[in-house]
């Protein structure tokens, strides 16, 4: 079949351009960005990191080739490493938050239900996003930035828009695309059903984070 990714990628063109207008991105960007929303995104952050390291470790488990398994595996260690090292650099004094946002509860949720409970394939589609869009935001602020000098976030986004976290992205595209040539037409569609929520998650959760989402009640 065609490239599964690019199929894919491009019924979330649409996400994509929206999370690149987000007010979190441009002031991230411009390094405007109000250091208490981006402390509340670091511990969002963290949380997340807590869950999707364990989800990657699940899809590891569940692959079918070594090589694949030793990936996935490797992702969740590669994880802590960042997680860290971001930690040790933006979050210093500051104690982590222990209650996950509404948005981030929601997201680590829907990645280990699909993740637990449904065929390999949606589980690596599901987890995708997180790596892809990542790395095109990363990629996109290290084009239009103008003051990688002086930008108090710059770690960040090197992290990101780095040639390691890149190779990490290329394989996990790999691997997908090469379950999904043998997958059945209901499970492509299950597939993108899958990446294109992780997808809006992935908004939502840049969203949550500069509206410093609370509980309601």
């Amino acid at each position: 079949m065609q490239d599964w990714y690019q199929l894919a990628r491009g019924k979330t063109d649409h996400i994509l351009e929206a999370i690149k207008e987000q007010p979190f991105i441009t002031e991230l960007m411009n390094g405007t960005l109000p250091s208490d929303v981006f402390q509340f995104y670091i511990n969002q952050d963290a949380m997340y990191l807590a869950e999707y390291k364990k989800v990657l470790a699940t899809v590891g488990v569940k692959c079918e080739h070594v090589d694949d398994t030793q990936f996935f595996l490797d992702s969740a260690t590669g994880i802590i490493n960042v997680e860290n090292a971001l930690h040790q650099i933006f979050l210093k004094d500051n104690q982590l938050a222990h209650e996950p946002s509404p948005t981030c509860e929601l997201y680590t949720s829907y990645l280990s239900r699909i993740v637990t409970n449904h065929s390999l394939e949606e589980a690596l589609a599901v987890v995708l996003p997180c790596f892809t869009i990542y790395k095109e935001i990363g990629d996109y602020i290290q084009a239009n930035q103008t003051n990688k000098d002086d930008n108090t976030y710059q770690s960040w986004i090197d992290t990101y828009g780095g040639e390691a976290f890149a190779a990490s992205v290329s394989q996990a595209i790999a691997i997908t695309n090469t379950y999904a040539a043998n997958a059945s037409v209901d499970v492509l569609q299950k597939m993108e059903v899958a990446f294109v929520k992780a997808s809006k998650l992935e908004w939502m959760f840049w969203d949550s984070a500069y509206n410093k989402e609370a509980w309601k009640i």
